[in-house]
């Protein structure tokens, strides 16, 4: 499969540069948003992988999809990206300008991967400690990986800490295996 990041950041970076300009940074966040998550929907990969229809009909299907929750730059984004056989690349442009935003901003980004679903309370706290450590405005997600077995993961930036039962299973075994 090919690696989406380098088609896609072209495209983040103009639309992050022309948001600052334009100052509505969070607002081409959220559009993006909208857009990532339709783009992953059975329906919107149909329309976009659908060989009958021209790019032009794709682009007004899919404006007409978004008529209201997206702005005349996010219209001219989903034409451009449409006129170069790029509709694919929206979730992974959204990605890179979240990351983009989180810099502008000096956010942290923390992603927890926890095995089973986590009651709100236990979000909450987690929550809690992991701003009370990297910043009230550090942005957190959750991810479910039932492969863990059981404990969780927090990925910050390019550190991870494992606390995982799986993490200390493997930690055992190298241990064991020398």
């Amino acid at each position: 499969m090919i690696e989406l990041t380098p088609l896609a950041r072209p495209y983040a970076k103009a639309l992050f540069d022309s948001a600052v300009e334009s100052k509505n940074i969070d607002e081409m966040a959220e559009e993006l948003k909208i857009m990532a998550a339709a783009s992953k929907t059975e329906g919107v990969i149909n329309t976009i992988e659908n060989p009958s229809l021209s790019r032009q009909d794709v682009v007004s299907i899919l404006v007409n999809l978004f008529e209201d929750s997206i702005s005349d730059k996010s219209k001219k984004l989903l034409e451009i990206l449409s006129e170069n056989k790029r509709l694919n690349l929206l979730e992974t442009i959204y990605l890179i300008y979240q990351e983009l935003l989180e810099d502008h901003k000096d956010q942290k980004s923390v992603e927890v991967f926890v095995a089973t679903d986590v009651g709100e309370e236990s979000k909450n706290n987690i929550e809690q400690k992991l701003k009370k450590t990297y910043g009230k405005d550090a942005n957190i997600y959750f991810s479910k990986d039932p492969n863990m077995m059981g404990g969780l993961s927090v990925k910050i930036g390019d550190e991870t800490l494992d606390l995982s039962i799986r993490g200390k299973v493997k930690k055992l075994i190298n241990q064991l295996n020398f």
